[in-house]
């Protein structure tokens, strides 16, 4: 395990006192802000919802006193000559209006006062054509006062916003044009906090006023949230995105100017409560941290000197001596830790000698327990060797038995023809007897052919029966050697499998029938074929001891290609079948359903080994109770060499072809 590289007591003191104020500061700012940001933002949602009603009542006051002057001058317009009548606009216009002009109920301008222009100028303009001013229609429909948005003055030639009243008595309109600069310092006297400001909008989201531009400028906000909101009268949203900033907003509809009065106040790092807040926290942070840097080491130096000189005292101890005083601090755990260690040194002397003795003791009983030991190893050697002999004498005879069962077979099989053939001699030596009877009395000629055709009959009989048992007798020593020596050649399979087959046939019984499917004739593989005629003959055996425990039944050999330059022999009979557990130990030594009754549990076993370790293949089991059993064996057409073999130490002998 890596070990993280250590550090001084000092340092780590140190490092101690300057960190515990820094995260109790963190801790705490990280409160701070978590309580006073809320506070931050409701205070300028509120700020900047109050600013927005009190910028429109005091811009609708400031207007409303302007058509109040513009009500009085229509009262007197009526009242006075025509002649006077530019005078009157001339007073009444001040510095409040860029210019105050009367229409006629055709459009037509009757007369002017503009800021900036004298009489001359007002008499090239009198009799211009100003139907197409909406402001001037709106009040020729209507008969009422009525404000308009912001629009390039046909008069003055600058962009205003203008007020029109209807002149009681005559078809004519008075219409007074306010210089936008007017409204943007009303605005901006309006403005209650630093950070705030304002906008003025009309009906199409034109900007009347702003109090962030000093010089004014066209600009449209109709695509903003909360300029739609506040226009459709909808819910107004309290946040605004404006230019790259966020802004807390509020919006106010004036319905008797129909202007949108909106004011922001920037949000986050912008808005400057916040910075301040963040600055203080900040500036605390690092004046603490500094200040702890300094006094830090100072602290942890009067704390480490004691600890220091208890260390170097524990070293003595460690080394076998005995320090001869222990230092004295003025903290108490300090002094406690010395008291003790002292007291251990005290122990660990007299403990010392009784390890000692200790010591001395284990070693003899090391001695005595490695002796005992070292005979135990060599008897469970023994034991294990035994073992392992008594294993494979185990796995010989039950091949030898195996082999014995095929001998008892073939002996059996083999009274058949060698009775018949003893039979068709004993009748020939008869005739012979009869025939030379016959000689002596005298030899008819129907009597020699009769002696002739018996001869014949007999002859053949017993021909075929001893070359019966010839077959037998030849077989049953290619699988007699095959089986003792375990030699690798080339053979026919289907010669391998009928010939383990029709000897295993006379101890199977004759209720149960082996079947060998479809299968090549000359199919030759380059393989063991003792361990594969022994794997054959178990897995029939198997299966005519466990299958059919009261019945009949049929064994069935198949052999099958692969893609993959293999062959799957599978033995699969209609018995009774296995259930899982008996089938997942099947192939387990010394694991049998027949204990007792003649079975060891080593012939799959055997099997699977041969399968697995001599022809390089493997070997499976499936199984369904009631239904019956099939084994698949998987093996290489050309059989993996091993170490020592000698390939052509045996030629193709008649039975194996």
């Amino acid at each position: 395990m890596k070990v993280p590289k250590a550090l001084s007591l000092r340092v780590a003191l140190s490092l101690l006192f300057v960190l515990t104020p820094l995260v109790a500061l963190v801790i705490v700012g990280s409160t701070t802000l978590a309580i006073r940001l809320p506070q931050i933002m409701d205070d300028n949602r509120s700020i900047a919802r109050e600013s927005a009603a009190e910028m429109a009542a005091r811009v609708e006051e400031y207007l409303r006193s302007l058509e109040h002057r513009l009500k009085v001058l229509t009262a007197a317009v009526a009242n006075v000559p025509r002649d006077d009548v530019y005078q009157l606009l001339v007073a009444a216009r001040g510095d409040e209006f860029d210019a105050i002009y009367l229409i006629d109920e055709k459009g037509l301008l009757i007369d002017a006062s503009v800021k900036n222009y004298g009489r001359q100028y007002i008499d090239e303009i009198v009799g211009i054509d100003m139907s197409a001013n909406k402001l001037f229609r709106t009040v020729s429909d209507t008969q009422k006062q009525a404000w308009s948005d912001t629009q390039l003055s046909t008069v003055s030639g600058t962009v205003t916003v203008g007020v029109a009243i209807p002149v009681e008595g005559s078809k004519t309109s008075i219409i007074g044009e306010v210089p936008l600069d007017q409204i943007i310092s009303i605005s901006k006297f309006s403005r209650s906090d630093r950070q705030l400001d304002l906008w003025i909008l009309d009906r199409l989201g034109e900007v009347v006023a702003d109090t962030r531009v000093t010089s004014f400028g066209r600009r449209n906000l109709l695509h903003l949230p909360i300029v739609q909101a506040g226009l459709n009268g909808t819910e107004i949203p309290d946040r605004l995105s404006y230019d790259g900033q966020d802004f807390y907003a509020w919006a106010e509809f004036s319905k008797s100017l129909g202007w949108l009065f909106v004011s922001r106040i920037p949000r986050g790092m912008d808005n400057p409560a916040t910075r301040e807040l963040v600055a203080i926290i900040i500036t605390g942070f690092i004046s603490t941290s500094i200040i702890g840097a300094l006094l830090a080491p100072l602290w942890a130096q009067t704390l480490s000197r004691t600890v220091q000189s208890v260390i170097r005292r524990a070293r003595i101890v460690a080394s076998g001596s005995r320090p001869e005083n222990w230092p004295i601090s003025f903290i108490k755990e300090f002094n406690q830790l010395s008291g003790d260690l002292e007291a251990m040194a005290d122990a660990l002397v007299s403990r010392e000698q009784a390890l000692k003795e200790m010591n001395e003791d284990l070693e003899n009983r090391v001695r005595t327990r490695t002796y005992d030991l070292a005979n135990s190893n060599l008897d469970l050697s023994k034991a294990l060797q035994n073992l392992q002999k008594t294993q494979n004498e185990l796995i010989e005879a039950e091949k030898l038995a195996a082999l014995g069962r095929l001998v008892a077979g073939i002996a059996h099989e083999l009274n058949t023809p060698l009775g018949n053939s003893k039979l068709s001699l004993s009748s020939q030596e008869h005739e012979i007897r009869n025939f030379d009877a016959l000689l002596e009395k005298g030899l008819r000629k129907s009597d020699l052919m009769k002696f002739l055709a018996h001869v014949r009959e007999t002859t053949s009989v017993a021909f075929m029966n001893v070359e019966r048992a010839c077959d037998l007798v030849t077989n049953f020593k290619q699988v007699a050697v095959d089986r003792t020596t375990s030699l690798r050649r080339k053979f026919h399979l289907h010669n391998l499998i009928s010939g383990t087959v029709l000897t295993l046939q006379p101890s199977i019984g004759k209720n149960i029938q082996v079947v060998i499917d479809d299968m090549p004739e000359n199919f030759e593989i380059d393989s063991y074929p003792g361990e594969l005629g022994q794997i054959i003959t178990n897995l029939v055996d198997n299966a005519s001891k466990h299958a059919f425990p009261d019945r009949s039944g049929n064994i069935h050999i198949s052999v099958a290609e692969t893609d993959q330059e293999k062959i799957e022999i599978s033995v699969r009979d209609d018995g009774v079948g296995m259930p899982p557990d008996v089938a997942e130990k099947v192939f387990n030594p010394f694991y049998t359903t027949k204990l007792g009754q003649g079975g060891t549990g080593l012939g799959l076993n055997i099997s699977y080994n041969a399968a697995t370790n001599v022809l390089g293949g493997s070997l499976t089991v499936e199984s369904t109770l009631g239904e019956g059993s099939v084994f698949k064996l998987l093996i290489p057409v050309i059989a993996p060499e091993h170490e020592g073999e000698d390939t052509g130490s045996v030629k193709n002998s008649p039975v194996g072809t």
